[in-house]
């Protein structure tokens, strides 16, 4: 899935989910924490600038212990920011994020009043499909002195990674969190999307995790939409009726009969493009022997090679979006020259039944295709 703020927003406001982020990349910060006392910034802390430039995600969260000037807990700022492509500036962007805040609460007479800065910790949250290469996690002097310390700026979580297994530091996603079912949706093809949601609305039924259930919709659907599968996603009232059905049963229907209207949209594409093919190689058959029979012949052929190659498309982004680039091109290699539109279902179903590229390309690899 491409990366969009705005679900992200709203993700992020389940407090389950903000605390499983901030354990993932300084657990020893978030035991000291009370994520129950988390909350939005108040604007009142920021400068206009500040509330301008400051564009994802600032939350609070106050310690376990300690005491500010004015009586009240200390507590930590922790900024957000949602990325789906590589920027090479990400650190001085969050410098400048947090000189920006900082600068509000003592523009404010925040910090004065509570007698210190707060403690801040930045994370850049990675939901794109091209792996994050930032060139530096440090934004250091504009000399480029190797003698001078440069500051960590901010901490990663790349969910394509991480829903892969552990990520380039060694941490992994506790299973069956808010942050692995969100890793689970952004690195799955859009065909698989709504089963899961609906799993993710049964894994997180909770009434506190309705926001969390929200953003999950909002990020399905703003996904849907780039590839113009939206209109088939049953609408959030919907699912959050599911979840009081036994089994979903109902909803489960709705979603497969969903999944077969994308399957013959695929295919009478696939059929249109055979038509025009066909058309093209029938009047040069036509032209050359002079005869009805060469065009003909030419269309259903045409229109045969159309479902094969519409079909095998579909096999070929499908396995991309599960498996990666990687896969998806062996498998589209390996399919080159099939003719057999039963063995391309049974590929299909392998797909969806396999857990990694490695057992679909063995599964392959053991029936070599027909031609």
């Amino acid at each position: 899935m491409q990366a969009s703020d705005a679900p992200y927003k709203v993700l992020f406001q389940d407090r389950r989910l903000f605390e499983e982020t901030v354990r993932l990349v300084a657990p020893r910060l978030a035991d000291g924490l009370d994520f129950g006392a988390a909350a939005s910034l108040d604007k009142e802390h920021l400068t206009a600038l500040s509330r301008t430039r400051v564009q994802d995600k600032l939350r609070r969260v106050e310690r376990k212990s300690g005491k500010l000037a004015n009586g009240r807990r200390r507590y930590v700022l922790a900024l957000l920011e949602f990325q789906s492509g590589h920027d090479a500036d990400m650190a001085w962007r969050m410098r400048d994020y947090l000189h920006l805040v900082e600068s509000g609460l003592r523009q404010s007479g925040t910090a004065q009043a509570e007698g210190e800065v707060p403690g801040m910790l930045s994370i850049v949250v990675h939901n794109g499909e091209r792996p994050w290469r930032a060139s530096a996690e440090c934004a250091g002097p504009l000399t480029g002195d190797a003698e001078q310390a440069q500051v960590r700026m901010y901490a990663t979580v790349d969910l394509q990674a991480l829903a892969r297994g552990p990520d380039g530091a060694g941490r992994r996603l506790v299973p069956g969190g808010c942050l692995a079912t969100l890793a689970e949706l952004e690195s799955s093809p859009a065909e698989a999307l709504p089963r899961l949601l609906l799993e993710a609305f049964r894994r997180h039924a909770g009434a506190g995790s309705s926001e969390f259930r929200r953003g999950l919709h909002l990020r399905v659907e703003s996904a849907l939409e780039r590839d113009g599968l939206a209109a088939g996603l049953p609408p959030l009232a919907d699912f959050e009726r599911a979840l009081a059905e036994r089994g979903g049963e109902r909803m489960t229907a709705m979603l497969d009969a969903t999944l077969a209207r994308w399957k013959e949209a695929e295919v009478a594409q696939g059929v249109e493009r055979g038509l025009e093919k066909g058309r093209a190689q029938g009047m040069e058959q036509g032209l050359a022997q002079g005869v009805e029979r060469g065009r003909v012949q030419g269309i259903e052929q045409g229109i045969e090679r159309g479902l094969v190659e519409g079909r095998v498309a579909l096999l070929g982004r499908m396995a991309e979006r599960r498996f990666g680039a990687g896969v998806a091109g062996r498998v589209t290699a390996l399919l080159a020259d099939e003719t057999d539109l039963s063995r391309l279902d049974e590929v299909g179903e392998w797909l969806l039944e396999c857990e990694t590229g490695e057992a679909l390309l063995a599964r392959l690899g053991g029936r070599p295709p027909r031609g």
